[in-house]
């Protein structure tokens, strides 16, 4: 089966389950017990002593290795003893989806509910009344909690332990927020409760999870290796697709292989793509991401557990632990950036001890041809590093003042942070009320619309026929994705934008009433000047710089191309650019001494930096919205955080040169065009289509890494 497709197969035998042992309570025991659990993994032995000890720990596994029990024999012995737990879950779904393993606890007179954005006014007054044992919310909720904790109290007066499932998705600008969201609740707790609260959090398998751990909380941990649980075999395969698209190819094997299946993309739009593909090749598939109706979701997870639906393409929504049913094959359209999501994403596969599948569709880019040529990195390379910068100006200031809100805030807890103050005062976010600090009205204001999911302000996007809101994107992202005249997709339908207005804060977009069969690139130039030099070291004789950076991004215009072939069908120029430009961190390198002793220098190194910035989310798991990079003919390259003020991708890029440096050299080395293709040094997303490349001459720029 498949052979068609020319894979490269892999059998990964099952693995046996490891146990251990300890003493359970009897009320935990029970609750194990109606589940089926009769015997714990030694993971889960582990996790639990350490937990009794009152150690905070991060318990490190793939999907479906039992973690959850670990924290949730905590949960039950905290309640029997009058104490609260607070747990906090990645996504409302996935809330929701956990919510029916702790209705069970309900024989033991333990309640939970939950809190976010999609509970009813009137139950969250009953809520707050009386309030239960179990809290499960997520971070975007929490924010507002603090905000009004005054409500809370009698739920916040027994708060002992706060639960962070999936700890691995809090990295980034988001990591950022989160880390700044629990100091402000440890703060909370401190001053007004006069408790400490103890910490409990599960990840993916990732290379740094403790110090990751104690960067975002703030405080020492334990780490337990997961590793125990039992699996089923599994056959992977590596497909590098000829003569086709790999969305196409993607949806070909789906088909064929006449399974139950999820089908993972990047991103949003090739989700949607895939939906449009699939309809129009008459496959049972639906589309399944966030930003579409909660309703709408429930009744795809619902159509797909009882094979109604054989094929969700997805993106990183059904990534998580949520309970869909059985899935008998994962294909990834495309690499998903690191080595840990790959471990996630396929073992969602065979959760019931089946024979599973797990299909590696390659792109035509640097970092999936990397993998496709190193199976053995593939299936057992090390996992990625988790980053986050929670000293982020921006992210300080906003917290600082949400803060203010929380509970007053005193002239002894600003040391540190003077700097943020004196601008939040400046400012008219912030003023000195006698001893304390509070925020003023248009403070309270700007932190009630404050979002954790990025920094900066949001585009509304609506629907021109309906007048309707129907989704936001960030400042950078809607002068790429929704300049007037570019094709957006959105829950399975095609749109045109009609007009993006920067300074009101909207794009109007119209549905195309017929097969769209084109989409539209951006088209920009990009400038950098450094602002400030923090630490610098040398790389083989060259100075390698890591610091703050001013970044310029002008979007001119855009080209239109067939949605199958790529082919370049025409361009347009903008009668006025839209212009984007932001402080930042970044790290910079002068190669300019080789300029003359390298034919094409600048065209060069233009490729180099296209098959760097490629391979960097395989070492830091850093998604592609989140690092940008320019070079300029004089010889210097640099290399940005995506978000203002940095997300701390660039700090690992800068101690990691080398590694990524070594695995660019190698892409250029092995691939078999002559002259730059999409394996190598084209870029679908560069602002200048790829011209002035020179696949030669950064060979031999890399020659010397």
């Amino acid at each position: 089966m498949l052979d068609e497709f020319n894979p490269k197969r892999f059998t990964q035998p099952p693995r046996k389950a490891e146990y251990g042992e300890i003493e359970l309570s009897d009320a935990v025991k029970s609750a194990f017990s109606s589940r089926g659990i009769e015997k714990l993994y030694r993971h889960q032995a582990e996790g639990i002593r350490l937990a009794r000890e009152g150690k905070n720990i991060v318990v490190v596994a793939p999907t479906a290795s039992g973690k959850s029990e670990i924290y949730m024999s905590a949960i039950i012995d905290a309640a029997l003893k009058g104490e609260n737990s607070l747990v906090v879950y990645p996504t409302k779904a996935l809330s929701r989806d956990q919510l029916k393993r702790f209705e069970q606890f309900a024989l033991f007179g333990i309640r939970a509910e939950i809190y976010d954005g999609d509970t009813p006014q009137s139950k969250r007054e009953k809520i707050r009344k009386s309030p239960p044992q179990i809290l499960i919310t997520n971070f975007d909720m929490l924010h507002y909690i603090l905000l009004n904790n005054g409500l809370f109290d009698a739920y916040l007066s027994r708060l002992s332990l706060l639960v962070v499932d999936e700890l691995h998705t809090c990295t980034g600008v988001f990591g950022g927020h989160v880390s700044n969201i629990i100091w402000r609740l440890r703060r909370v707790m401190e001053r007004k409760h006069k408790r400490s609260l103890k910490f409990i959090c599960t990840s993916a398998t990732i290379g740094n999870a403790k110090s990751f751990a104690q960067l975002i909380f703030g405080a020492e941990f334990c780490e337990v290796d997961g590793e125990g649980a039992p699996s089923g075999p599994m056959e992977h395969l590596i497909v590098n697709p000829e003569g086709e698209s790999y969305t196409t190819t993607s949806l070909r094997i789906a088909e064929k292989l006449e399974k139950k299946a999820l089908v993972f993309a990047n991103s949003h739009s090739v989700v949607e793509r895939l939906g449009l593909m699939g309809k129009r090749m008459g496959l049972s598939l639906a589309v399944y991401r966030a930003g579409l109706d909660y309703e709408r979701r429930r009744e795809t997870e619902k159509e797909f557990k009882e094979g109604r639906t054989r094929i969700l393409a997805t993106t990183s929504a059904l990534e998580l632990g949520m309970d869909i049913g059985d899935v008998d094959a994962v294909i990834l359209a495309g690499f998903p950036g690191s080595i840990t999501r790959v471990r996630q994403r396929i073992g969602r596969a065979g959760r019931k001890g089946q024979k599973a599948y797990g299909i590696y569709v390659a792109k035509d880019n640097p970092l999936d041809q990397y993998y496709a040529e190193k199976p053995e990195e593939y299936l057992n390379g090390e996992p990625e590093s988790c980053f986050a910068n929670p000293n982020n100006e921006n992210l300080v200031r906003m917290h600082l003042l949400s803060a203010s809100k929380d509970a007053l805030l005193s002239e002894s807890e600003l040391k540190g942070f003077e700097a943020a103050a004196e601008y939040l005062q400046e400012h008219g976010l912030l003023k000195k009320l006698g001893k304390f600090y509070v925020p003023t009205p248009q403070g309270t204001q700007l932190v009630r619309s404050l979002s954790i999911r990025g920094i900066g302000r949001g585009i509304r996007i609506v629907d021109a026929d309906t007048e309707k809101q129907i989704g936001e994107r960030e400042f950078p992202m809607a002068i790429n994705e929704l300049f007037e005249g570019a094709v957006y997709l959105h829950g399975g339908e095609a749109y045109m934008s009609e007009e993006l207005g920067l300074e009101r804060g909207y794009a109007k977009i119209r549905k195309i009433n017929q097969e769209a069969d084109f989409y539209t690139q951006a088209l920009s130039i990009k400038e950098a000047e450094v602002l400030e030099e923090v630490k610098t070291r040398d790389i083989l004789g060259y100075p390698l710089s890591f610091g703050k950076v001013h970044i310029k991004t002008t979007v001119h215009g855009f080209a239109v191309k067939e949605t199958f072939s790529g082919r370049k069908l025409g361009e347009h120029a903008f009668a006025e650019p839209y212009v984007y430009d932001f402080n930042t961190c970044g790290i910079w390198i002068d190669l300019d001494s080789r300029a003359e002793q390298v034919k094409n220098f600048g065209d060069g190194l233009h490729g180099f930096e296209h098959v760097f910035i490629a391979m960097i989310p395989a070492l830091t798991g850093a998604d592609a919205r989140e690092i940008g990079g320019l070079s300029y003919p004089s010889g210097r390259m640099y290399v940005y955080d995506g978000a203002p003020e940095g997300n701390g991708v660039t700090d690992v890029v800068f101690g990691r040169f080398e590694k990524i440096a070594a695995m660019a050299k190698e892409r250029l080395a092995s691939c078999a065009c002559d002259s730059g293709c999409p394996k190598c040094v084209l870029d679908p997303m560069c602002g200048n289509d790829n011209r002035f490349l020179d696949k030669g001459a950064a060979r031999e720029i890399t020659s010397e890494f």
